[in-house]
C-alpha cells in the first residue's frame, strides 16, 4: 500500500462512504468533505478511493439509442420550470406505494411530494399549493409564470388541474405521448432516488417506506450534493442563487 501523505482525508472518506450510499462517487464524496472542512484535490480523493477499492462500483447503463433528454428540460435558474411526475416503489412484502414530486428544474429542489397507495389529481393540486406558498408566500406565482411540465398521466390530464394551473399563473405543458424521458428531471431524480436511499434502505412494508420517506426527501435537499449544481446542495444552490438575484 501506498504511503499516505493525507491521513485526514482517508479518514473523511472513510467516514462519508459510512454514512452516505454505495452509489456516491469520488466527486460526492469531494464535495462532503469540503463541507467537514477537510481541503483537498478531488483527484487525490479518486485516488485513495481507488487503492482501498472504495470507488462505487455502480454503472448507469442506459439503452442503445437513448438520449438524455436533461439539456433540454433543465433551466439556468430556479422558478422558470417545475416537473412533476409519480414512481412506484415496491416493499419487500409486495406492498406498493406511489410517490409523487414536484421539483424546480433550475435548483433540483423536491418542492412537495406526497406517498400513498393512490395519488389523484386533487394531491397534485395541494401539492403546487404547498410549493407556492413554501417559495413565495403565496398562493399565486409571480408575474413573469413559471412553466409546469408533466406527462400525460392521468392525475395530469384533468380539466379541473389545469384550470386551476392556469389561474394561479402557470404556463402548463405536457411532454409527447409516449415519451415519459422528455420529462428528464424527474426521471432522473427517481433513478437517483431509488438508487442512493430506497435500494440502501430496508423497505419491509409500506408503513416502513412511510416512516422513512421524509428522512431522505429532506436528506436529498439538504445534503446530497449534485453534479448539474457545481456539487452543491439542491437547498445550498437555491440560497446562493437567491441571495446573488436580490443582491
Amino acid at each position: 500500500m501506498p504511503v499516505i501523505k493525507r491521513p485526514d482525508v482517508v479518514e473523511g472518506i472513510r467516514e462519508v462512504i459510512r454514512e452516505k450510499p454505495v452509489s456516491y462517487g469520488y466527486r460526492r464524496v469531494h464535495a462532503l468533505l469540503r463541507v467537514r472542512g477537510i481541503y483537498c484535490n478531488s483527484k487525490t480523493v479518486n485516488r485513495y478511493m481507488a487503492q482501498r477499492l472504495w470507488l462505487s462500483s455502480y454503472r448507469e447503463r442506459r439503452k442503445r439509442g437513448e438520449r438524455r433528454h436533461e439539456g433540454v428540460v433543465a433551466v439556468e435558474e430556479p422558478n422558470r420550470r417545475w416537473a412533476s411526475d409519480i414512481t412506484v416503489i415496491k416493499a419487500w412484502n409486495g406492498e406498493k406505494g406511489r410517490f409523487a414530486v414536484l421539483i424546480d428544474c433550475g435548483d433540483r429542489q423536491i418542492l412537495s411530494y406526497r406517498w400513498g397507495k393512490r395519488i389523484t389529481g386533487y394531491d397534485i393540486q395541494e401539492m403546487v399549493i404547498e410549493a407556492l406558498k413554501k417559495r413565495f408566500g403565496s398562493d399565486r406565482i409571480p408575474e413573469e409564470g413559471i412553466e409546469f411540465l408533466s406527462d400525460n398521466g392521468p392525475e395530469y390530464i384533468k380539466t379541473t388541474l389545469k384550470r386551476f394551473l392556469e389561474n394561479v399563473g402557470f404556463v402548463v405543458c405536457r411532454t409527447p405521448i409516449k415519451s415519459p424521458e422528455s420529462n428528464g428531471i424527474a426521471e432522473s431524480f427517481f433513478r437517483g432516488f431509488k438508487r442512493d436511499y430506497v435500494y440502501q434502505s430496508e423497505c419491509e412494508s409500506f408503513d416502513a417506506v412511510c416512516r422513512m420517506i421524509d428522512g431522505w426527501v429532506e436528506d436529498y435537499n439538504q445534503k446530497a450534493p449534485h453534479g448539474a449544481l457545481g456539487m452543491l446542495t439542491p437547498a445550498k444552490f437555491y440560497e446562493k442563487w437567491k441571495l446573488e438575484s436580490d443582491g
